[in-house]
């Protein structure tokens, strides 16, 4: 079967417009389960900081963005899902925040009746949620207004 031209621009136009929903076409990461740091990735840096990472990447299973009291984002944390409060507990998952200050793992997280977040700067401080995290999708609750923050 032969396609027309016109068959062939709306493809390509069809394809360019997914690939600019999601921040651009193939230049973001590729999820790896150790992180944001690019090991076992193709590409070690991120984009679309503060968006909701998991509404395009659905192989990531937890993803957000951090950032510092200036509101610049913060590379270098770590975010840590435990099973008990303030840090407490077992270590279920933890990453490091890119260049973006973006975070991201493919691995698969068991939140269960919920897990606890905390999140470490470079200089030690760690700040911990109250509440039970029952989602990978960080920032589709930690939007402008209710950042992630290292300090």
């Amino acid at each position: 079967m032969r396609r027309s031209a016109s068959a062939w621009l709306a493809a390509g136009l069809a394809a360019a417009a997914l690939g600019a929903a999601c921040g651009g076409s193939g230049s973001g990461p590729t999820a790896s389960a150790s992180g944001a740091t690019g090991e076992g990735s193709r590409l070690t840096t991120s984009h679309n900081a503060g968006r909701d990472c998991l509404g395009c990447h659905r192989d990531f299973r937890v993803a957000g963005t951090v950032y510092r009291a200036d509101g610049s984002s913060y590379p270098g944390a770590t975010v840590r899902l435990t099973t008990a409060a303030d840090g407490g507990g077992s270590v279920v998952l933890a990453v490091s925040t890119d260049a973006s200050g973006n975070f991201y793992s493919s691995q698969a997280v068991t939140f269960g009746s919920g897990l606890y977040a905390d999140v470490a700067g470079s200089g030690g401080a760690r700040r911990s949620m109250k509440a039970v995290v029952a989602s990978g999708a960080c920032n589709s609750c930690h939007d402008a207004q209710n950042r992630i923050r290292a300090d």
